[in-house]
């Protein structure tokens, strides 16, 4: 017998060996073999299967190559062969073959929801002279205006507009004769301004833009101010971000008088003097949009400014 647990026989050199027993050998040697070949097989073929199940999984949370169908993105503009919108005095066209993601809520697993919709044919929107920023809305019903929009969580104070809110991945449309946010299928492509029925100042929703580490500098960039924009603000007065920003605050404070910013119910106070001397005051507050704010106290001689971020202009 063999000391080797792979053959049964083992030989004696010069010895004769038997035929019986040189074959029990290769038939043991291809036994074991055969067994190693099917578990081999059995192995490759599992890890196949892993392979593809992963893969499956991954094709399932990626967008594809056209960013359609996807659960990653939402509320955004995918195309838009023939540009945005048009202007011509106080009516605003969206253009055929604009394709958006209407935000639609969530997927039981928690991936955001969409309504893929593409505008067929150029839709005139006529608008109407007010001191609003207004804005562009589509749905599958038509294109419409609104008074406002506003990206945030917490519901505007001011009653008017169109109103995404992120948590719910749903859009809202403040409708006058209810009193009532509504939630409606919409995708908003383009805020403006029209005094005197002429629109001026169009910003269009910018179509998606997968982001590289080339685009560094950029995404550093939005965060920082757009000194070509800035608004002055009357303290006197409460407001409602409409984009995201800092309010960037000067002014002398008044023997026993307090100043205060109020963001979003919460007291920021900036200046107080308890002696005759005059004291300036500066500081300048970051916002989103959707942030109220509004001022408490005396501002002697004060200068309020929003300056827009970079990145939502």
């Amino acid at each position: 017998m063999s000391n080797n647990s792979l053959i049964p026989y083992s030989f004696t050199p010069g010895a004769k060996a038997k035929a019986q027993e040189v074959n029990a050998n290769f038939i043991a040697l291809a036994e074991k073999i055969e067994e190693n070949r099917e578990y081999t097989t059995t192995q490759i073929a599992e890890t196949i299967e892993q392979i593809e199940e992963a893969t499956a999984e991954s094709e399932e949370k990626k967008a594809d190559k056209n960013l359609g169908n996807t659960n990653l993105i939402t509320n955004c503009i995918l195309e838009c062969p023939n540009g945005v919108v048009t202007v011509s005095e106080n009516v605003i066209t969206v253009k055929a073959g604009l394709k958006l993601l209407l935000p639609d809520g969530f997927n039981e697993d928690g991936t955001v929801k969409n309504v893929a919709y593409e505008v067929e044919e150029d839709t005139p929107v006529t608008t109407v002279s007010n001191s609003e920023v207004n804005c562009i809305y589509v749905t599958p019903d038509g294109c419409f205006y609104a008074t406002a929009y506003y990206v945030c969580e917490c519901e505007p104070m001011t009653k008017q507009g169109v109103w995404y809110k992120l948590s719910e991945n749903k859009i809202y449309l403040y409708k006058t004769d209810t009193k009532t946010w509504d939630v409606i299928q919409a995708g908003v492509v383009a805020t403006y301004k029209n005094s005197s029925d002429t629109v001026s100042l169009v910003e269009v929703a910018k179509p998606l833009h997968l982001l590289t580490a080339n685009d560094r500098m950029s995404i550093v960039n939005w965060g920082m101010p757009d000194y070509s924009s800035v608004v002055s603000i009357n303290p006197s007065q409460s407001y409602t971000a409409k984009q995201a920003g800092y309010l960037f605050i000067s002014a002398m404070t008044k023997s026993n008088n307090w100043q205060c910013v109020i963001v979003n119910n919460h007291w920021l106070y900036l200046g107080w003097s308890n002696t005759n001397t005059v004291i300036t005051q500066s500081t300048m507050i970051p916002l989103k949009p959707g942030d109220t704010y509004s001022f408490y106290g005396v501002f002697d001689t004060p200068r309020v400014e929003f300056i827009p971020m970079e990145g939502d202009m």
